[in-house]
């Protein structure tokens, strides 16, 4: 039934997309005063935007860019209520990259491709698409090159730790030398904190970096539910061990909770952990903020004594309304943006920059704490995996929510816990 119902959705978006008045094709005349709407959430990236657009104005004063911000409540579920109710209200879209496959499968965006490709558009040879790790495409086709990415690092107070965790194991000697509970003389509070907040994104994210790093996945790369394996119990097992050097509430624990234990020095480690809050706690007031160093994300140690590390990655990005009636004029800012002129301004407006050729440019990092921050990012990004970008994303991580809070909050038996979440998952995907 829910198939059905999917594809009478698809069939009747794509015939209103076939006689959408005024909607502009790539290569088509762009002559004359444009107004390019963009719908964005309240966000450190939407401000690095608003630089980037001061900058696109001085050469094309003919595109005006009008961005419609709106508060982070509610916003993922607003735009994909107008795209889908086929709106042209906006021409492009800030969203969270996670959600592309879910919105393309709709048919609400408009592929890159034919813009890329075109040379009045598009010059290839200079926006370098080899200098951009991350391109999103469904059934082939790109529907969004990311203009930020996040990933996660590994934080540690160095004053106490003096050679940061490369294995998971690590953590683990570390966490049982600073947790209070176990070691009254600890200055730290907690060993290790996790962001393990069951009802949002983020639980999942952080969990795939061990995951992975173990040889495991949740689906692979032919569509197959795989999540019942034995790598995924010795993760499971992993997470179950650190119980006792986190707070016993950890499943409540999102970003800011996290970045205030670093603020407030409380905790040893925190990892893996968003590669933001570096430069959020560089900038903070924290008296504790020249304790803590970072490094790359723990791993497993291999045969040949190298470490198989697996960050997560995700961003935020800007997509093409299907329906828009100013596309050219859309797409030449979004190039602009895209760009390394584009990714240079944005990087020094808070935005997160993932381009190679900058985060390994040292005339780009101008602080000890950037000098420290983009090598290490230029090499997370390029072991960096996504997540399963499946057009049933947000009921898929409802699923592992609850397989990630059985491990964090239950005895239940982690095969158990695994063989049930593969059986969800499986029943899941019949009606996509």
């Amino acid at each position: 039934m829910m198939k059905r119902s999917m594809f009478f959705l698809f069939m009747v978006l794509l015939t209103s997309y076939g006689f959408a008045a005024g909607t502009q094709e790539p290569g088509q005349g762009d002559d004359g005063a444009k107004t390019v709407t963009i719908l964005v959430v309240t966000s450190p990236e939407t401000e690095a935007l608003k630089a980037c657009i001061a900058e696109f104005n001085k050469t094309n004063p003919n595109i005006e860019i009008v961005l419609n911000e709106q508060g982070r409540l509610g916003y993922f579920t607003n735009v994909t209520t107008q795209l889908v109710g086929g709106t042209d209200a906006f021409d492009l879209v800030q969203d969270n990259t996670t959600y592309m496959t879910e919105l393309a499968a709709a048919g609400v965006l408009e592929p890159w491709d034919d813009y890329l490709n075109n040379s009045e558009l598009t010059n290839l040879v200079e926006y370098d698409l080899d200098d951009l790790p991350v391109q999103l495409k469904y059934e082939g086709r790109i529907y969004c090159i990311p203009t930020d990415l996040s990933s996660q690092l590994y934080f540690y107070r160095k004053d106490l730790i003096d050679k940061p965790a490369e294995t998971w194991e690590d953590v683990i000697v570390n966490a049982k030398k600073f947790t209070r509970s176990l070691n009254p003389d600890s200055p730290t509070v907690y060993g290790t904190l996790l962001t393990a907040l069951t009802g949002g994104p983020e639980a999942p994210k952080i969990f795939y970096n061990v995951l992975w790093s173990m040889g495991g996945d949740v689906i692979d790369e032919n569509g197959n539910v795989v999540v019942n394996s034995e790598a995924a119990r010795k993760a499971g097992a992993y997470y179950r061990s650190l119980r006792p050097y986190m707070p016993e509430d950890v499943t409540t624990y999102n970003y800011p909770k996290v970045f205030d234990a670093l603020k407030a020095g409380t905790t040893a480690q925190a990892g893996p952990f968003w590669n933001a809050a570096w430069n959020n706690l560089q900038s903070s007031d924290s008296p504790n903020k020249d304790k803590y160093s970072i490094a790359l994300v723990p791993g497993v140690r291999q045969k040949d004594g190298s470490i198989y590390r697996t960050p997560q990655t995700h961003g935020w990005g800007l997509m093409i309304n299907k329906n828009s009636n100013n596309k050219v004029a859309a797409w030449k800012f979004l190039v602009y943006a895209t760009s390394k002129e584009g990714f240079r301004i944005r990087g020094k407006n808070g935005s997160s920059v993932f381009r190679p050729s900058i985060l390994n440019d040292p005339s780009y990092a101008t602080t000890d704490a950037e000098k420290l921050y983009m090598p290490l990012m230029a090499k997370t990004y390029s072991i960096a995996k996504l997540e399963p970008l499946v057009s049933y994303y947000t009921k898929l991580h409802e699923i592992l929510n609850r397989m990630v809070a059985g491990f964090l909050t239950t005895d239940d038996d982690i095969g158990g816990i695994l063989e049930r979440t593969e059986k969800e998952i499986i029943e899941l995907k019949k009606n996509y």
